[in-house]
């Protein structure tokens, strides 16, 4: 049997530092490219040319696919980047994000700059958070 060295202290943290600073990017970048989208008139025609019904449609099924088709972006993102495990940071940080926007933190940073600022930096929060959250999952140790 060999022994397989414990993490040093000094070791874990600059794991965990880079963890978080790898997630906060990953999420924001995610949510610029959703802006990008948006502000390139793709997403905006969608929305615009909607009636109340499509509207809803486009909320109940449109809303979980776009989160959807983030945590498929996210996952081989930070994986690329070697954040290990990357489940509990795709579960955690949409989930964090929303949170954000249900107790209405975009508007009391409004002062930060422009509502896409704010956002992108709520999602860097939020991904980043996720990562600082779930880094015991660092320790896990694989069989």
């Amino acid at each position: 049997m060999t022994d397989t060295p414990r993490p040093t202290a000094g070791g874990f943290a600059f794991k965990v530092l880079l963890r978080v600073v790898v997630s906060a990017v990953v999420g924001a970048a995610l949510l610029i490219a959703w802006i990008w989208a948006y502000r390139a008139g793709t997403l905006e025609r969608v929305v615009n040319q909607t009636d109340l019904g499509q509207f809803i449609l486009l909320v109940v099924i449109g809303l979980p696919i776009a989160l959807l088709v983030s945590a498929l972006l996210a996952g081989p993102l930070l994986w690329l980047l070697r954040v290990r495990p990357v489940w509990p940071i795709v579960l955690t940080g949409p989930i964090l994000l929303g949170l954000a926007h249900y107790f209405k933190l975009p508007e009391q940073f409004a002062t930060l700059g422009d509502k896409w600022t704010v956002l992108t930096l709520l999602a860097g929060a939020s991904y980043g958070l996720a990562g600082l959250l779930t880094a015991p999952t660092i320790l896990r140790k694989k069989k």
